[in-house]
């Protein structure tokens, strides 16, 4: 084959691209197409795109046909255009870059656009251009056509500074040249690839071409590395992301094997033609990249490559389809299955994929292997590249453990385009006698049939499967075969009907890369408490319901028994997967609280739950939400060290976490509520009380103020005693009370006290409010501190430790006393030492405004405050 005669065919090959595209393309799509050229070939005001008539108009060699005309009045009708002449014509050429084959079109796909312009413009002109070209692009954007431009100067060509080796690859084997120049690459044989600048130089000294209508982009010597990573990363993306898969996973698994050799594409496309080849179907990248994999990669990839082909042509041969919108296509597809020799079995297990799981669960899973040795070939590719794409290829390596390599609680998930599409069908749920597997089924299963579908030991686990893969719906006719007999059909419709309300088959991994590259968290939290087992009769017969008393779900009656025996859960995360869960016995609220704060919840995650206990339903799941809810707020306030204390069937609990592990400890029955609450050492841990614990929420209410760097002192004045509660640096909290002294008084007293005590356990605040109560709840408001002189005898006690029986000193004044700390004949003599120095014989009570402790240990505000009324009592009784 001559040079003139391959250019022709490149020309025939370039108007076959177009005219494929637009007939794949969505209508819309497809005339903004054909009317690219005549929106940068005038200005219009009528037409997309106008800036002003000072814009750099007119494509070289363009001339608007009638049709195209009459293509732009379907946007404007009161559009006209009378072809004129031009003196010059500043535009030299527009090109499309379609980055896929033209065997079908994706509505997402992303163009690229090039306008190449004449070095004569101004840099204002190019300006101005630009403007417009942004201005066609944005307008495209809405109208679902994403096209990336680019303004391109024949300088910038000449001095090879506008287009990579890549852009150029992709051009000359998948571009499209709209308008204007051609490319000088569609006249130079395979064999002159090397030599290209000189021959282009010796074809601009030849009459015979039409040199003002060629344009050189230069040659596409090397594939560049970047650029492979690129494509490696949008194709390895694509199919764990959407589950479209392309060739290129098995393309450019070749170009990154380790010392192969490979043609590049465009090299292989002038190959192609000069060898005679004329089809356009043969000489579609789709094809190139075929051909190869034909060559060089193994068998099991060969057939995988052909699925491809065959799925991208979406032409399903085992239907007979009598006019096809798409002749040329089928008629290729037919050819080349034809070759492969497929038999008609391999056709309908093609074409059915969507309409059966387990076709499109072995073709994903099958593409497992080839998209893992990608993975694995790119990460050294890009080490011995020294390319830096660690974030890139960890976000690749997330998708793949997502979909791949599921947790033992993970629900499986296919991508949506791979799910079947949803049908009316009817589904089977069995749970034989022998097995405690539950099997969902579209066709009905003899008895101890081993597999279905989906199986699973918990039912709301097979059920969330079923209806993520679009498989279960509200219009889906569904039996429940449950020869454990603890459910019935209509129990499992409900709860069918609630997970598809809870939004259970959109989930899917986000499409936002850096939502999948952040830590996993929780989003939602779906509850399902007794789904199997309900409370035992004891309630039931004696005809108890929900009082006003004891109407605590976990603590219910007089008989304080939880009426949760089992708790179903479904742990919904932002990585878009589903966890089950499933707690049982005494324990389960707590193992699933604890199950909830090792997602180290960052914000509250929506919190539902659905309960069949029949007239408990309402307070079971109003109970759990609460809680829930209330032990989020909690961990989010305090992640690094807390508790949370609540009663279960009676039994007092701890829920308590610090170095990011959880755990749950039962608390003495012998320790007091107080004791519990004031039980924190020398590290501060932040704790909150269950609502139903804290009748009227005094106490979480004062919990807010918990805080290392201050103690907090909360005064409460009830007749002629004073109640006040003292939350310490490491969030103890305790109860005081005293009595004819007044607020103030107090105040300064505590103050001077705890100052001390400042210094010595190094926080920075003392802070007084005031308590109040009314029906709307508690009130606290900031009391200010005033300086007051002090009036009463200095009292210093200096304690060998907070044992009762330690060793101790009272100073006061310059008299000292020593003994032990309960002996009572100790705190006598002080007593009356004390009254002995009064000018009256009034017993006014002895307070103490300084203690230390000896040992040397550090020791939280709270111990002093109850070693000093401790010690007080003894002074005063």
């Amino acid at each position: 084959m001559d040079r003139v005669e391959a250019y022709r065919l490149f020309q025939s090959l370039n108007y076959q691209r177009f005219q494929h595209l637009i007939e794949l393309a969505p209508a819309r799509q497809a005339l903004i197409f054909q009317l690219l050229p005549l929106f940068l070939h005038i200005n219009s005001k009528l037409l997309p795109g106008y800036i002003s008539d000072d814009v750099p108009a007119g494509l070289l060699d363009y001339r608007p046909s009638q049709d195209t005309i009459s293509q732009a009045q379907q946007l404007n009708r009161s559009f006209s255009h009378r072809a004129r002449a031009l003196r010059r014509y500043p535009l030299r050429g527009l090109y499309l870059l379609h980055p896929h084959h033209y065997f079908s079109y994706s509505d997402k796909t992303e163009f690229e656009l090039w306008l190449l312009c004449s070095d004569l413009l101004s840099i204002e002109q190019r300006h101005q251009l630009q403007k417009k070209l942004d201005a066609i692009t944005e307008w495209c954007a809405e109208n679902g056509l994403i096209l990336n431009a680019q303004l391109i100067t024949e300088k910038a060509l000449t001095n090879d500074t506008a287009l990579t080796d890549w852009q150029k690859e992709e051009f000359y084997t998948q571009g499209i040249v709209l308008a204007g120049c051609e490319p000088y690459w569609w006249l130079l044989t395979h064999e002159e690839q090397t030599d290209h600048h000189l021959i282009v130089d010796e074809f601009k000294t030849q009459a015979k071409f039409k040199q003002y209508n060629l344009v050189d982009f230069g040659p596409a010597e090397s594939i560049d590395k970047n650029a492979v990573f690129k494509k490696s990363f949008e194709a390895c993306q694509q199919f764990l992301l959407i589950g479209h898969a392309t060739l290129d996973l098995l393309y450019i698994a070749l170009l990154l094997e380790p010392g192969r050799s490979l043609p590049t594409l465009s090299h292989l496309l002038k190959q192609t033609i000069y060898r005679g080849e004329q089809a356009f179907t043969a000489l579609d990248i789709q094809a190139l990249k075929l051909a190869l994999i034909e060559i060089y990669a193994t068998d099991a990839n060969k057939q995988i490559a052909r699925e491809i082909v065959y799925i991208e042509s979406q032409e399903a041969l085992s239907i007979e389809v009598k006019h096809p919108p798409h002749l040329w296509r089928r008629e290729c597809v037919k050819q080349l299955t034809s070759q492969w020799q497929w038999p008609a079995t391999q056709l309908q297990k093609l074409d059915t994929r969507r309409l059966n799981i387990n076709n499109s669960q072995a073709w994903f899973e099958n593409l497992a292997t080839v998209v893992q040795s990608l993975l694995q070939a790119l990460q050294h590719y890009c080490q011995s590249e020294q390319l830096d794409t660690h974030n890139e290829t960890a976000y690749l390596n997330q998708l793949y453990r997502l979909r791949f390599q599921p947790t033992g609680n993970q629900i499986p998930m296919l991508p949506r385009a791979l799910r079947p599409e949803p049908s009316e069908n009817r589904l089977f749920l069995y749970r034989f006698k022998e097995q405690q597997d539950w099997l969902l089924s579209q066709s009905p299963l003899s008895d101890n049939a081993r597999t279905g579908l989906y199986q699973h030991p918990q039912l709301i686990d097979v059920i969330s499967w079923a209806i993520n893969h679009q498989l279960l719906a509200k219009t889906n006719w569904l039996s429940v075969t449950d020869q454990h007999q603890k459910y019935t059909t209509s129990a499992v419709i409900e709860m069918s009907k609630h997970l598809i309300s809870q939004g259970m088959s959109d989930l899917d991994i986000p499409t936002v890369r850096t939502t999948v590259t952040e830590i996993e968290s929780i989003e939602q939290v779906l509850v399902f408490p007794n789904l199997e087992q309900q409370p035992s009769n004891k309630l039931s017969q004696q005809g108890l319901q929900l009082s006003s008393k004891q109407n605590d779900p976990l603590n219910y009656s007089s008989f304080k028994e939880s009426l949760i025996l089992s708790v179903d859960c479904l742990f919904i995360s932002s990585h878009g997967q589903i966890y089950s869960g499933f707690y049982q016995g005494q324990t389960a609220i707590l193992d699933l609280l604890t199950s909830l704060l090792l997602w180290r919840p960052a914000k509250t995650p929506k919190i539902s739950s659905w309960c069949p206990t029949p007239g408990f339903e309402k307070a079971i799941n109003q109970r759990l939400e609460a809680l829930l809810t209330q032990v989020c707020r909690h961990y989010q306030q305090h992640p690094d060290q807390g508790k949370f204390l609540l009663n279960l069937a009676d039994r007092p609990y701890q829920l308590q976490w610090h170095d990011e592990q959880v755990e749950y400890v039962r608390r003495p029955l012998s320790q007091s509520f107080w004791q519990h609450l004031a039980d924190n050492t020398t590290i501060f841990t932040a704790q909150a009380l269950d609502s139903y614990l804290d009748k009227d929420q005094l106490l979480n209410t004062l919990l807010k103020y918990q805080s290392t760097k201050q103690v907090s002192i909360f005064l409460y004045l009830k007749q002629n005693t004073v109640v006040y509660y003292l939350i310490d640096e490491y969030a103890n909290l305790i109860r005081q009370q005293v009595q004819h002294l007044s607020e103030s008084t107090l105040m300064s007293h505590l103050n001077v006290f705890i100052s001390h005590i400042k210094t010595v356990n190094k926080f920075e605040h003392i802070r007084f409010y005031l308590l109040s109560h009314s029906q709307q709840g508690w009130k606290i408001n900031a009391i200010a501190q005033q300086s007051t002189s002090q009036g009463f005898l200095p009292v210093q006690v200096n304690m060998a430790s907070p044992a009762l029986d330690a060793a101790c000193t009272i100073m006061c004044g310059k008299k000292w006393f020593e003994g032990l700390a309960d002996d009572e004949a100790l705190f006598d003599q002080v007593r009356q030492f004390i009254q002995s120095l009064r000018k009256n014989n009034q017993n006014y009570p002895v307070y103490i405004n300084q203690l230390q402790f000896t040992d040397n240990h550090p020791y939280p505000t709270a111990i002093y405050i109850q070693q000093k009324s401790r010690l007080e009592q003894l002074f005063n009784q």
